[in-house]
């Protein structure tokens, strides 16, 4: 079936019509192993003025290099490997890659969870879900990549597969997929958030990661790649990637346009937060409070709206299953992130929760008696010359201040043992 998704979230908005899906990112998560170095967090994204693209750098060669005996991809009757778009695109940032052996590629079931593995190397650990594990394990042996490749942090958005630095070339269609129109993939500020979308559609959410959106569409241009697939249900894909197909673009174009991706618009499930005189700052995702649940990651606890963690509790059960308690109790619908110290926060429909939980720590501040000055050569917020946020500078600091009043928070609570093992977060206490 040659179906039509609309991808957004945190990546991906799914099944228009009749329903929209999204996978919402990011959360307070600390940086992912393996990201590229010296890559700076994009500036906050403001309304009416937008940042200035991130400085191209130049990639630094391979540190290795892939079989040379590796296969080419079977069974194309024009015998082509490479999609007609592939070009010699310079990339902003190195690849998030590493070498796969396609026929080392297995399933495990490992620790309760479903495992995709290439040799030594884990791929993918998809918990529970046994279809969607075997799913990305077929993937991967039939597309039979030297590389893969991941966009997105703290957790892949979108991935992709190459052979000898080519794409794989895919002759028919997965059971879910989108198209890409080339002539007009571009990386458009949305509500807020960074997006990658053409004319007809959103088609990955990168929230406030401006440079990771960026990589992504360097990476189409390149490689070439005109079609995003899926792995797993349509609601909750596990696997978002980029591959190549020979059919041309426009045979695949489905009706709606202009319409469909405002209908995405509206339904994205992460965008920046609004704040009036400033415009959008930080990270708000939408969140279902009946469905956040305390799970365990290796050897810590976490509560996650679906694929997205919210916080980590470290070795403490307990404390994790409050958290969720307190979440549902309070009935919030958003978790909001801002600035480079990663302040939380929950809202209710748009609106700041009045009822602080019992169970949390609280520290109190006076609005009217907020600042933000430098301490010891640091920025920081102030309360009557006492340090309350750090902040990367002056206008982070005021825009924190601007968002406190707007909302009205005048304490810090936390649940948990600590700040690294716990969840700290805004609320109004009158």
């Amino acid at each position: 079936m040659r179906g039509r998704l609309v991808l957004a979230g945190l990546g991906v908005l799914t099944a228009l019509p009749p329903a929209l899906a999204q996978l919402p990112p990011a959360s307070p998560l600390p940086p992912a192993q393996g990201m590229p170095p010296n890559r700076t967090a994009p500036p906050p994204i403001q309304i009416p003025r937008l940042p200035d693209p991130p400085p191209s750098r130049p990639q630094p060669a391979a540190t290795g290099q892939p079989n040379a005996s590796a296969p080419t991809q079977p069974g194309l009757s024009d015998g082509s490997t490479l999609p007609p778009g592939m070009s010699d695109v310079p990339l902003p940032y190195p690849e998030d890659k590493f070498p796969l052996d396609a026929g080392s590629v297995m399933l495990k079931r490992l620790g309760g969870s479903w495992q995709v593995w290439a040799g030594q190397r884990l791929v993918r650990d998809l918990g529970n879900d046994e279809t969607s594990a075997k799913d990305v394990t077929r993937l991967l042996r039939e597309l039979r990549p030297t590389e893969w490749a991941r966009i997105g942090s703290p957790r892949p958005v979108v991935e992709y597969g190459l052979i000898n630095g080519r794409p794989p070339v895919v002759g028919g269609f997965p059971k879910m997929t989108t198209p890409i129109d080339l002539r007009a993939v571009r990386v458009e500020a949305v509500k807020g958030v960074w997006c990658l979308r053409d004319d007809d559609s959103i088609l990955f959410n990168f929230g406030a990661n401006r440079a990771d959106a960026e990589q992504a569409l360097a990476v189409v241009r390149k490689y070439g790649f005109n079609r995003v697939g899926l792995v797993g249900p349509p609601s909750a894909p596990a696997m978002a990637y980029f591959f190549a197909a020979l059919e041309a673009d426009k045979a695949a174009r489905p009706a709606g346009g202009a319409l469909t991706a405002a209908a995405q618009e509206r339904a994205l499930a992460r965008t920046g937060i609004p704040v009036p005189g400033v415009g959008y700052v930080g990270e708000m995702l939408r969140i279902d409070p009946r469905k956040v649940e305390a799970r365990r990651e290796g050897a810590e606890w976490v509560i996650a709206s679906g694929p997205e963690v919210i916080g980590r509790f470290g070795p403490w059960e307990w404390t994790a299953r409050d958290a969720v308690r307190v979440i549902q109790d309070g009935r919030y619908t958003e978790f909001c992130r801002f600035g480079s110290a990663g302040v939380t926060f929950f809202l209710s429909n748009g609106k700041a929760p009045t009822k602080v939980p019992f169970s949390a720590q609280g520290r109190r501040f006076n609005l009217p008696e907020l600042k933000a000055q430098m301490i010891n050569g640091k920025w920081a917020v102030t309360e009557a010359g006492r340090h309350l946020f750090d902040v990367s500078g002056q206008e982070e600091g005021e825009q924190l201040i601007r968002l406190l009043r707007h909302f009205q928070f005048d304490q810090v609570c936390l649940l948990g043992q600590n700040p690294k093992a716990g969840l700290q977060f805004l609320a109004k206490g009158r």
